[in-house]
Formats: structure tokens, sequence, C-alpha cells
């Protein structure tokens, strides 16, 4: 909630002193102190589970060269459901809050991993149709 005074003072303040957009990419590769949520979603009429994280901060990156992203910068994962990768990838994904939360079902999970901090270890995989655009790949998650 903002209040007129809040306003006031935002309408004076110089456009660079504002702070940017938060981005929303994948990670690059490395291991990322994160907030994740899983969420329940629809993709080209097929459900699927979405799996966001809000960066906390970046803790090592592979690739010394790459550019750490910034606190508040977004990225996730999607499991589609109707075939085995996504299944598998997804209880791969959600085993670590399960066992850390004590939850029963992937329901459970879904409906209570809202902003857990955890640690993700992250690689990138690239389109298969645009050699420039890259997926997140979640290779490791420690709830914390």
């Amino acid at each position: 909630y903002i209040t007129m005074s809040d306003l006031e003072n935002l309408l004076d303040t110089k456009l660079d002193d504002l702070a940017d957009l938060p981005s929303f990419a994948a990670f690059p590769r490395g291991a990322h102190s994160v907030k994740a949520t899983f969420d329940m979603k629809e993709i080209n009429d097929k459900p699927a589970v979405e799996l966001n994280f809000v960066l906390v901060e970046t803790l090592e990156l592979s690739d010394p060269q790459d550019t750490a992203p910034s606190a508040g910068d977004t990225s996730n994962t999607m499991f589609m459901l109707g075939n085995e990768f996504g299944v598998g990838n997804l209880k791969k994904c959600a085993k670590p809050f399960q066992e850390a939360l004590q939850l029963e079902t992937i329901r459970d999970v879904i409906e209570q991993v809202k902003d857990v901090e955890c640690v993700i270890v992250t690689g990138l995989r690239a389109d298969k149709n645009d050699k420039d655009k890259f997926y997140l790949v979640v290779k490791e998650i420690t709830v914390l």
C-alpha cells in the first residue's frame, strides 16, 4: 500500500535511483540461494507443474565469466505431466521438499511449497529450435 506521502517522495526521485525491474531468465550454471514455489499450470491445454525461483543470491558460478543475476530475479522450470520425463523430473525436484518438510503427496508439495528457502545447483539446456534460447535445468536442491 502506498500513501500520498510515499507517492510524493517517489515523484521527486530520479529515474536512475529507482530499482530496475527484476529479470526473468534462466539462471547461469552454478549454485544459487533461492526461494522456491510450486504451482499447477496448463500449457498448450496440457497439465504441468511449474517450479518458480526467486533469487536470494548467487553462491557460485560454474563459469566465472558469466554474469550473476541480481537478487529478486526470477527463473523457473516446468514439468509436463503427460510424459515420463516430466513426471520423473518432478519427482526428482519435489523429493527434497517432501523429505525436508515431511509432506506426503505431490499435491501436498505443490500446495505447501511457497517461498521455501533452498539452494539449487543449475545447468542450462539449449532450445532444440533456437540455439540462443536456454532453459533452466535443476541438477540438485537442498532445502534449508
